[in-house]
């Protein structure tokens, strides 16, 4: 029986394998890089207002649950739907939270017609959709050398978010994973540079939410600022939840979900962009990003929350203009991936507190949980 069993998981990898193959393109690149440092003087101008055209990609994910654990707080599930008991839709100015209007009109048809505010079939779109009873939460923190303080800021406001998110989503916090990368090596932190953060209550290279959920945070964030400074969020993000990472023995197995909306969480000082001279960054455009990101929900968008910490246009708290050590460096690019979602929120790394910013931001985890499409 156990050899059926095995049979059956090393098929569905391989089957998975086989849809994500677009997914994987996409983080392919040289491995031959310049050993040079990145230059303190800012970029160039980068291209915004691409228009951002959805495929739908098929994609498979993890459905092994890999076991039931004790997470010490609310039930796995409910009879009915989630309830918002709390919380803000909006920011005191750190950042703004929901989709914008300056993004592109396909970026626009596209979400509406794929979004929805509850259960049932949407009027828009077609789309059956459902209430999720689970979050995938992976966080891409910069451990480059000019983000001790961001790092602590981070790791502060986000045991308040998981708070908050267990009061407005009762009974679904008790089936929550969390991984956590940076923004140069896309498998889950189960070490930072002074000790190990493992074993997760979870048994996995993820977390989950409990009683230690806080504890292990602290650990798996403190990534340290001795990372390369080939800082590149969003192709680690993406290869983070590939195939070669999610299969059976891979180094985040069976993180994610189908019942589960992904929550991205993105904390860095610099734009990414590919840098002409030392091909530093991510590859491809934020319509890239997009796909690649939606094809893990099996192509809807409505199931990925983007929640970015970066430097955003004046008025900002930056006491300084970015020069390569102070401030933060303006990222249209990344708050263009952030629009071409429906649920989604862009904030300002250089706030002097994120709780504020992450507390509202929850909302929008909460309407991407009621408008989930199922896979």
């Amino acid at each position: 029986m156990m050899n059926a069993m095995n049979a059956t998981v090393r098929a569905r990898e391989r089957a998975r394998s086989d849809r994500l193959q677009p997914v994987v393109s996409l983080v392919q690149r040289d491995i031959a890089r310049p050993n040079l440092r990145r230059s303190t003087a800012p970029h160039s101008p980068t291209r915004v207002g691409l228009g951002l055209a959805l495929a739908l990609a098929a994609a498979c994910k993890a459905d092994d649950e890999g076991g039931t654990f004790d997470f010490g707080q609310s039930t796995t599930g409910t009879s009915g739907p989630p309830t918002t008991s709390a919380g803000s839709s909006g920011s005191d100015g750190s950042g703004s939270v929901g989709s914008s209007s300056s993004g592109s009109d396909d970026t626009a048809t596209t979400s509406a017609s794929e979004s929805s505010s509850g259960g049932g079939e949407s009027s828009s779109g077609g789309l059956v959709t459902d209430y999720c009873t689970g979050l995938d939460v992976l966080v891409v923190i910069d451990d480059s050398d000019t983000m001790l303080e961001e790092q602590g800021k981070l790791t502060a406001a986000l045991s308040p978010f998981f708070a908050q998110l267990d009061q407005l989503l009762p009974g679904i916090m008790g089936s929550i994973r969390v991984g956590v990368i940076t923004t140069d090596a896309p498998e889950f932190v189960v070490a930072n540079p002074s000790m190990a953060c493992t074993p997760y209550a979870s048994a996995a290279t993820w977390m989950s939410y409990g009683p230690t959920l806080s504890t292990e945070l602290a650990c798996a964030t403190a990534v340290g600022t001795m990372g390369d400074p080939d800082e590149r969020p969003m192709q680690m993000a993406i290869e983070a939840l590939g195939p070669t990472m999610l299969q059976l023995g891979g180094p985040n197995e069976a993180f994610l979900r189908e019942d589960a909306p992904l929550v991205l969480i993105i904390l860095t000082d610099e734009e990414d962009d590919l840098e002409a001279v030392t091909q530093w960054g991510s590859e491809g455009d934020p319509s890239d990003w997009i796909t690649a990101l939606a094809a893990t929900q099996d192509g809807h968008v409505q199931n990925v929350v983007p929640i970015a910490l970066v430097g955003v246009a004046e008025p900002n708290d930056c006491p300084f203009p970015w020069d390569g050590v102070t401030g933060a460096e303006i990222a249209p690019r990344l708050a263009e991936f952030v629009d071409g979602f429906p649920h989604g929120a862009l904030g300002d790394i250089c706030a002097a507190d994120y709780s504020t910013f992450l507390m509202a931001a929850a909302t929008e985890v909460v309407d991407a949980c009621n408008a989930h499409v199922p896979e």
